[in-house]
């Protein structure tokens, strides 16, 4: 499969390729979106509208729990149930369309993984899948839930400053701005059971990673990919944007290299996807957001430091992976030395 680069994106490409499956009569091919933790159909919202445009039936899921009607219900929920809810929406639309593809961001992207380990479909896109995360932070969080149940989270990672403020004013008007630990709690209880599964992934599979994610580390992304056993899997790095990539500087190429992901799989089992071209796609789907308004020093100075309260929090808690990782290994390998 041949991608358009750009500066913006580095491509690792691994497996050998599946052959060319017999051809099949002309049908529809289906693509099931999930967003992330916390987040609601907005978050793909220009996806759905470009995929749309190339040709192709999307579903755009809200997870169980999530959106503005369920604001408060993710305390009621688990991580089986957002499980479930994707693997039925790949069940539905496989009664309906020839082709099947999953496309998940951060929660999604994880979800999409586990379900492919499951479920027959034709292809997945993961975009800043978390794998490890901070695991050691498990305990802390079963036990500041009892005291905070909720807490307030002002800074979206994005880098565009103008997709930034569209995204904030959105989850204003949905009043979530809120994190609520229990489904931080169940993100980090399922991310075992995907680790297990992922050896059985086989579907192929497109991998995005940003650099400068500050939510999920890029090593998540680059450790998914060696862990799959998909025959055909590509990695691609993007170094402008922040987490949420389908917002931010780079959407543009995130957009188009799923689509061509798609198209290509689905050429290979002999289906013909009929869709404008990515110019006009992009023309319906890539609306510029609108520039932020221009606020007072006191308001900027104080959300400057909310950002580096948060993303201090974010450095401290990898580095404290790092070290906990460094001191087991030693600790297990002075072990075995001194072991009579």
């Amino acid at each position: 499969m041949t991608f358009p680069f750009s500066t913006g994106a580095d491509l690792a490409v691994g497996g050998g390729g599946r052959a060319e499956e017999p051809a099949r009569p002309k049908a529809e091919v289906g693509v099931v979106l999930v967003h992330g933790l916390n987040g609601s159909r907005y978050d793909m919202q220009e996806l759905e509208i470009y995929l749309r445009a190339r040709g192709l039936q999307v579903v755009n899921l809200l997870l169980p729990g999530h959106g503005e009607e369920e604001a408060n219900q993710l305390v009621e929920v688990s991580w089986r149930d957002w499980v479930e809810a994707v693997r039925s929406e790949v069940q539905a639309l496989k009664r309906r369309c020839s082709a099947v593809f999953l496309v998940g961001h951060s929660l999604g992207g994880a979800l999409v993984l586990y379900v492919a380990a499951q479920e027959a479909v034709d292809g997945v896109v993961a975009m800043c899948a978390p794998l490890h995360l901070y695991s050691w932070t498990l305990p802390f969080i079963r036990l500041a839930r009892r005291v905070m149940p909720r807490i307030r989270w002002a800074w979206e990672d994005i880098r565009d400053p103008a997709a930034r403020y569209a995204y904030s004013r959105q989850r204003f008007k949905q009043s979530y701005q809120w994190r609520v630990l229990v489904a931080i709690e169940n993100l980090m209880e399922f991310l075992p059971h995907l680790r297990q599964a992922l050896p059985t992934v086989t579907a192929p599979t497109l991998i995005m990673v940003a650099r400068h994610d500050h939510v999920v580390p890029p090593r998540d992304g680059q450790a998914i990919y060696h862990q799959i056993s998909s025959p055909e899997k590509y990695l691609v790095t993007f170094h402008r944007s922040y987490h949420l990539i389908t917002k931010d500087y780079d959407r543009e190429e995130v957009f188009e290299k799923t689509a061509l992901f798609i198209h290509e799989q689905a050429r290979k089992r002999g289906i013909s996807v009929q869709g404008e071209s990515h110019q006009r796609a992009w023309q319906q789907a890539g609306t510029p957001f609108d520039a932020p308004p221009v606020v007072s020093l006191q308001t900027r100075c104080w959300r400057w430091c909310q950002q580096q309260w948060q993303l201090s929090s974010m450095r401290a808690a990898q580095f404290a992976q790092c070290f906990t990782s460094w001191a087991s290994l030693v600790y297990t390998q002075t072990a075995k030395r001194l072991k009579p």
